[in-house]
């Protein structure tokens, strides 16, 4: 045991270094995003906005999301609602259907004959395709892009609600010509805009244990987007959430697509993102204001939560910049160290001091990253209540997910998928 210390210690401070030093730009990089704003743009000069939502069963939650968004403070003739529905088994369509109805009122023409005024809301069918195994929620993005009008591409989820500023704050984030459209595609120009999203607060009517997964999955999540805001800020983009995304149109035709990215069903986000920022020589920006921040829902149980984070984690060794894989490799090595060292510690006390450091470079950083986190989503009160009890779990969870995501096959919206 006398010689293991000094490695585990030499292990630990190595990786835990990186992950600390990282976590620690990643927090100033989150203060810096959380200075830029951007100033009021008058109706006239917002641009056309395309608002696509790709939805697979979706019925019990797409009615409040098409409600917020058809209840938008934008110009209602520069935005148009894209629903591309995933071959769903349920109601979804016929409920978007329902709202396109109400949405096309019969006017008086000139002459006395009724005319419909053309909806706001479209619906779109992705084709069947059973032999189809992966990428099927790119596929419907991009479907909705080909119908788009707008110069802009939003993405939202279908399980989502968004504020009514919330499209104004991500819009102005680009660069306009002030009359309604985007300025050239220069060099330097914003290609794409991430913007946050957090979990909606625990039920107060759940049971004890739903509360508390909820509020532990809400910190979790709320950790995820800040780790993204900073890296953007940074310098070095990592992580976006599909919920809250939104891109130049010319840009997605400029790099065909999803055209590369498509072998692997999940990244639609932060792939395209990442491609962005290290292959083009286009902008990325996070919209880190409160009025565009969209709420979505947790994981309903702990076999789904572990569903969407396999999903999640299945691109993380496919990322296009090699210094990204290799700092994921780091966490899980750090992350398995300390672990590894805090189980074997009731049957091995001398290994403390190697426990400590890595919880001391694990914990500090995250801290100094949460905490003006939570106070931007208003969950402030979820620190203080899973921070330092959820650090276990937090391990044990990452490299769960981290070694079923190298496995490739997971289960999503009734689908077995292939990575």
């Amino acid at each position: 045991m006398s010689g293991l210390l000094p490695t585990l210690l030499v292990g630990v401070a190595l990786f835990g270094g990186v992950y600390a030093v990282a976590l620690g730009r990643m927090a100033w990089g989150w203060r810096r995003v959380n200075r830029e704003a951007a100033p009021p743009v008058p109706d006239a000069a917002l641009p056309l906005v395309s608002v696509v939502v790709p939805a697979r069963d979706e019925a019990a939650a797409i009615g409040p999301c098409l409600d917020a968004l058809l209840a938008l403070d934008y110009p209602a003739d520069r935005v148009e609602v894209i629903v591309v529905d995933d071959l769903s088994q349920d109601e979804t369509p016929a409920l978007v259907r329902r709202r396109q109805r109400a949405l096309v009122p019969v006017l008086a023409g000139p002459d006395g004959a009724s005319e419909a005024v053309p909806s706001r809301l479209h619906l779109l069918q992705t084709p069947d395709d059973a032999d189809r195994t992966r990428a099927h929620k790119k596929r419907a993005i991009a479907l909705g892009i080909e119908r788009a009008r707008g110069d802009v591409i939003v993405t939202t989820d279908a399980d989502v609600v968004v504020p009514p500023g919330w499209l104004r704050q991500m819009a102005a984030r680009f660069d306009l010509d002030g009359r309604g459209g985007l300025g050239p595609l220069t060099d330097g120009a914003v290609a794409l805009v991430s913007g946050p999203v957090r979990y909606r607060d625990p039920a107060p009517g759940a049971g004890f244990w739903t509360r508390r997964f909820e509020g532990a999955q809400a910190l979790e999540f709320g950790g995820l987007v800040a780790v993204g805001a900073g890296s953007i800020g940074a310098g070095h983009p990592t992580l976006c959430n599909g919920a809250n995304v939104a891109y130049r149109r010319d840009v997605f035709g400029a790099l065909d697509g999803f055209t590369g990215l498509d072998h692997l069903t999940s990244g639609d986000d932060e792939l395209f993102m990442q491609r962005i920022a290290y292959e083009t020589p286009w902008t990325v920006r996070f919209c880190a204001d409160r009025a565009a921040c969209v709420v979505t829902e947790p994981a309903p149980n702990v076999g789904a939560f572990l569903q969407q984070r396999w999903r999640w984690a299945s691109k993380g060794a496919h990322y296009p910049h090699p210094g990204l894989v290799a700092f994921n490799v780091c966490i899980y090595l750090f992350f398995l160290l300390l672990f590894g060292s805090l189980l074997a510690l009731p049957f091995a006390p001398a290994l403390w001091p190697a426990v400590a450091l890595g919880f001391a470079l694990k914990m500090i950083p995250e801290a100094a990253l949460l905490l003006p986190a939570t106070r931007f989503f208003g969950q402030r009160r979820l620190f203080a209540a899973y921070f330092a009890v959820c650090q276990p779990l937090h391990l044990g969870y990452i490299l769960l997910v981290g070694a079923l995501g190298a496995m490739g096959h997971y289960s999503w919206k009734g689908r077995q998928v292939v990575r």
